[in-house]
């Protein structure tokens, strides 16, 4: 009888695979050879999946975007005020913990799409638009604000924080890194 394959775990395995390659050698040393091994499967069966290194990258970092995705919906389903549900949310964007991986991951995607010239959108950039204008059509943050500075100063607070953890230099843990963005997020919210 022959075996039965879940077509979809597959491909999240040969995916979570790529994840650990990539982090472990730089996206240079994500051959498909290596993802293979990684998954411990035979290049054939990674090739009849993705054919090319392109595809399964690709598959990778959608992967990336809907796990990030999901555990912030998660939050939205909890009975949170406006401000601790944003800081929620927005440290899901920032690798603590297992989340490291998966920032590894991003910004060796993100080079790789700038270097080919490539990067079209920025997902990280568009849920803090989304976030930002939700909290304003909300009537939930200052008045006077400039969004569009508001939405890159948050941005660029998030990017550099995930920056700083990844290399390691600036020591900074969890509970700084909340306090960081809670203090942000003071500034902008109405008080209450």
């Amino acid at each position: 009888m022959p075996k039965i394959v879940n077509h979809e775990e597959r491909k999240a395995l040969i995916a979570k695979a790529t994840w650990s390659v990539i982090a472990r050698e730089g996206l240079g040393g994500a051959s498909v050879r290596s993802i293979a091994k990684e998954a411990n499967l035979s290049l054939g069966a990674v090739r009849h999946y993705f054919n090319t290194q392109e595809e399964l990258l690709e598959f990778a970092m959608k992967l990336v975007e809907e796990q990030v995705t999901e555990r912030i919906i998660e939050h939205t389903k909890q009975p949170l005020p406006p401000k601790q549900l944003t800081l929620n949310m927005l440290m899901e964007l920032v690798p603590v913990g297992e989340r490291i991986v998966e920032m590894q991951v991003w910004l060796e995607y993100v080079s790789y799409k700038l270097r080919k010239k490539n990067l079209q959108e920025d997902a990280v950039h568009d849920g803090i638009v989304f976030i930002i204008n939700q909290l304003n059509d909300a009537g939930l943050l200052k008045k006077g604000l400039n969004l569009e500075e508001e939405i890159i100063r948050l941005h660029a607070l998030i990017d550099g924080l995930a920056l700083h953890l990844l290399m390691g230099v600036v020591p900074i843990d969890a509970d700084k890194i909340e306090a960081l963005i809670k203090r942000e997020l003071d500034r902008i919210f109405l008080e209450g």
